[in-house]
């Protein structure tokens, strides 16, 4: 798919009247006056997981005798299609644009198995499923995408509690499409669009529009129920006012996220094993001015709430979340004549985070220090300092008198029979008597209640993970700025861009956290210069730099180009590249009360370039898209955590046996740190050694005819981390010895190993079948390759008698995903809409994510002391399960 420019005149001829994604249109540009009409936006469509097609034509400047260059747009009409998406598209960046339709066809519920499914190079880090997940592209980590919602960025700034996911604020229902910058994009949006821009753009207001909306009704497997709809209406006779608002309400049991074989044996006793249900909740609302036909001013206010469990069976019981995500934002467009036009956007959001954490409570083997006087006097006199088993302590405490073999914790205090009734009886032994006391005390290992979780260590002390006062408090951030950009076309040939923005942001939790409350800022001036020259073929070629200001690190200067060259027969080549970075979180800058703010600390940088080779043309009565691309980045100034005896030198007492080789002494910081009298064993965050390396091709191919409408994408990638278990000696299991060889394999072998959690191939497709305009029907395959989850530096060293790993590298890929949808239509106009949708059509058994170095800690013979770290069994390997085979239906109004 290319592009429009404004102010150009159109023809336009739909294929068929039916909008549906197999449909088509074709427009022709011709060179306009300057005073020609504009384009209508309402009548570009958005490809099936487009990418550009053809070439641009010039400036709004061209002769009225210039020639026609034709535009193909597959897809049907979408009304979201940004400036930027066309500018960046012209200019050498692959841009995809899924519209509302596509979306439709695939029944997503959540922005992750719309990610998952049609966005090109995309890998999900995480469960969306569970409730909590991240969208990488092209092999990078979870800085490395900017999501953005509207323009709103949703990348996490840093809580002191977690992580808050903002993509899981984002509501498919009211998608009217998704515009995907794949390569390097700080340039124009800032920090954390180092591997690309994804930008979720939702339904809005027009001027022209009449009362409409839309209502709709799903449900289906797992106790599935949803309800949703928007509805836009004028507030004045003279169209120039409107307002839309919309809301849904989502909420599903989910099917069985972890089997029973994941779990240990007392979470398993504690109820750890239950449902994951998942509660998704949105109200706001959009507002338009219209104010002439070159001005309008735009406003949107959202709050979504996303509640969610999320444990981890090897060590928890019950971790309810709860957040919540305010949205502001505004925007304003105007053209003040045919050489210069101006936007403006601004935004405020602050999410926040509620959770309560309950862990395995159990009868742990006693410290001497917990014994009676009289009971270490005898430990003492036999030599014992310490009970490395409970069968060691059981053996001591059968020859004293009065001494329980285990832990008493009377259950029956409150209630009577409170827990006798729970389920696998883990307060009552196989006898019905109760555990806890004197004569029957718990058993060294059982499980004996829950506790919560941990406690704010570097703020008041308190806990912070309960169910509400005193024990839980909110954790969040305040993230507002501004973006403003001056486009001027000087003639055909040359245009430029400048712009300034400004990124704010600070902690917004609880003071029982301790957080500083300083806010981190950053202000950026960019400019972009513009030129296309026309000879045989048309030329577009951009170059722009932009210098940050940053008052919390180091300020950054970036660059970024841009090239697409047409070629005869409908060939093209294109690139881009440049540099690009990702802004520390709060922690990161200092912003815990235990830690100190480094100025010096470089922001993490990516440099990248991407390389294209495309045709685009007719076959078959069906137009086509065929692109081949290479892209290769590396990612350095990846950040890491020490204390300052590990990183200056120039401390006393300090040597160089002491310093961390991994990390990049910065000597301004040092030397301030000493000056200023800063502890040595403080905390703060340094720039480390280590580069990523991420090379990779892509294969992207589209077709689309009357009938069908095919889009294929495969990205083959090689993301290159680090191994820390390069070079390291085997460990014998049993005993921890170190053993005489390096760890047999890749893993001791190998100096880097594929990053975890990124696929080293995938590919996806959707297919799409309308035989008239009232049926449409899809299959959305999805194939994954090999993807590793990689156990800990122990675990992964383990080898038995004969030299062989004991805990391997999980690779949890190498799967294959058929999803798909049967949709109808009806009434008059096509209002009514009817939807089947499946998922895992072939019931695919696989893993979402996966943990490969999970222990056995709180397990009874973890806790006994019968294994520990140094044997194979102590660790297992767990996934989170994809969905089985399941359906769902789906009802939705027009009007």
């Amino acid at each position: 798919m290319t592009f429009f420019a404004p102010k150009f005149t159109t023809s336009v001829f739909r294929r068929h009247s039916v909008e549906s994604t197999t449909s088509s249109t074709i427009v022709n540009i011709r060179a306009a006056d300057s005073r020609g009409s504009g384009v209508n936006r309402r009548l570009l469509g958005a490809a099936i997981a487009a990418t550009i097609a053809t070439s641009l034509a010039g400036g709004a400047f061209a002769q009225e005798g210039a020639p026609i260059r034709e535009i193909r747009v597959e897809g049907s009409s979408t009304r979201g299609l940004s400036d930027m998406a066309i500018d960046v598209a012209r200019f050498g960046t692959q841009v995809q644009v899924i519209d509302a339709e596509e979306i439709q066809t695939g029944g997503f519920t959540n922005f992750g198995e719309l990610a998952s499914g049609l966005i090109r190079g995309a890998n999900i880090g995480y469960s969306p499923d569970e409730g909590e997940f991240t969208i990488r592209i092209d092999g990078g980590t979870d800085r490395d995408t900017l999501l953005l919602l509207d323009g709103v960025p949703t990348f996490d700034r840093g809580t002191p509690l977690e992580t808050i996911w903002g993509a899981t604020a984002i509501d498919p229902r009211m998608i009217e499409s998704v515009e995907i910058f794949r390569g390097g994009q700080s340039l124009y949006f800032g920090g954390n669009g180092g591997l690309g821009v994804v930008n979720a753009i939702y339904k809005k207001p027009e001027a022209g529009d009449e009362a409409n909306g839309e209502i709709g009704v799903y449900a289906g497997a797992f106790n599935t129920r949803e309800m949703y709809g928007n509805v836009t209406i004028p507030l004045d006779k003279a169209g120039r006012h409107y307002l839309m608002v919309f809301g849904r309400s989502y909420e599903t049991d989910a099917h069985e996220l972890f089997s029973e074989e994941a779990y240990t044996d007392n979470v398993l006793a504690l109820g750890g094993k239950h449902d994951f249900p998942y509660s998704y909740n949105l109200a706001g609302a959009k507002y338009l001015w219209a104010i002439d036909a070159e001005t309008e001013l735009r406003a949107g206010y959202q709050l979504a709430t996303v509640d969610f469990r999320d444990s981890f069976p090897n060590s928890t019981i019950y971790q309810p979340n709860y957040t919540e995500f305010p949205i502001f934002n505004a925007e304003f467009k105007t053209r003040f004549n045919d050489r210069f036009s101006y936007e403006a956007e601004a935004y405020y959001t602050a999410p926040k985070l509620w959770n309560t954490e309950l862990d395995a409570r159990t009868c742990n083997i006693p410290r001497l220090a917990d014994l009676p006087a009289d009971a270490q006097a005898a430990a003492t006199a036999q030599g014992i300092s310490r009970f490395n088993t409970a069968a060691e302590f059981e053996a001591f405490a059968a020859g004293q008198p009065n001494l329980p073999a285990g832990c008493v914790t009377n259950p029956y205090g409150n209630r009577a029979g409170a827990a006798v009734a729970a389920e696998q009886g883990y307060y009552v032994d196989e006898n019905g008597n109760p555990y806890g006391t004197a004569d029957n005390p718990f058993p060294i290992g059982a499980p004996i209640g829950y506790v919560i979780q941990s406690t704010a260590t570097y703020g008041s002390g308190v806990p912070t993970k309960g169910f509400g006062d005193p024990d839980q408090f909110r954790a969040g951030y305040v993230d507002y700025g501004f973006n403003n950009r001056l486009k001027m076309t000087l003639n055909e040939q040359i245009e430029g861009v400048v712009g300034l923005q400004s990124i704010n942001y600070r902690d917004d939790s609880a003071v029982e956290y301790g957080m500083k409350d300083d806010t981190i800022s950053t202000t950026g001036i960019y400019a972009d210069l513009r030129a296309t020259a026309y000879w045989l073929v048309e030329t577009n070629f951009s170059l722009a730099f932009r210098q940050d200001f940053n008052n919390k690190f180091e300020d950054q200067s970036i660059w970024k180009y841009g090239i697409r060259q047409e070629l005869p027969g409908g060939f093209y080549l294109r690139s881009n590249g440049g540099t690009s970075y990702s802004n520390p979180t709060l922690t990161e800058a200092g912003m815990r009360s235990n830690t100190v703010t480094n100025p010096n600390l470089e922001p993490q940088s990516v440099e990248t370039y991407s390389f294209g080779f495309g045709v685009n043309g007719d076959l078959a009565q069906g137009t086509f898209n065929v692109e081949v691309s290479y892209f290769d980045t590396k990612i350095d100034n990846l950040f890491g955590s020490s204390a300052i005896e590990n990183v200056c030198i120039n401390y006393p007492d300090v040597s160089s046996v002491d310093i961390n080789p991994n990390i990049v002494t910065p000597t301004a910081f040092c030397n301030f740190a000493l000056d200023n009298g800063v502890p040595r064993d403080s905390v703060a965050f340094f720039n480390r050694r280590a580069v990523q390396d991420i090379a990779g091709m892509s294969l992207d191919i589209s077709y689309d005819t009357d009938q069908w409408g095919v889009d294929f994408t495969f990205t083959d990638m090689e993301s290159l981390e680090p191994n820390p278990i390069y070079g390291q000696n085997a460990m014998l299991a049993g005993t921890g010895q170190s053993l005489d060889f390096v760890v047999p394999g890749a893993a001791g072998s190998e100096r880097f190993r594929q990053s975890s959690e990124r696929p080293e191939w995938s590919a996806a497709a959707l297919v799409s079948y309308t035989p008239r305009e009232d049926w449409i029907f899809s299959l959305n395959p999805k194939w994954q390759g090999p993807e590793y989850a990689y156990g800990n530096g122990r675990s992964s060293r383990l080898v038995d008698g004969n030299g062989n790993r004991t805990n391997p590298d999980l690779n949890f890929g190498d799967y294959f995903v058929l999803d798909g949808s049967i949709q109808h239509f009806m009434g008059d106009e096509n209002q009514h809409r009817f939807m089947i949708r499946a998922v895992n059509i072939l019931d695919e058994e696989y893993f979402e994510r996966a943990s490969a170095s999970a222990d056995q800690r709180v397990s009874r013979a973890g806790v006994r002391g019968e294994i520990g770290v140094n044997d194979a069994e102590y660790y297992y390997q767990y996934g989170w399960n994809g969905k089985p085979r399941s359906f769902w239906v789906q009802y939705e109004y027009t009007f």
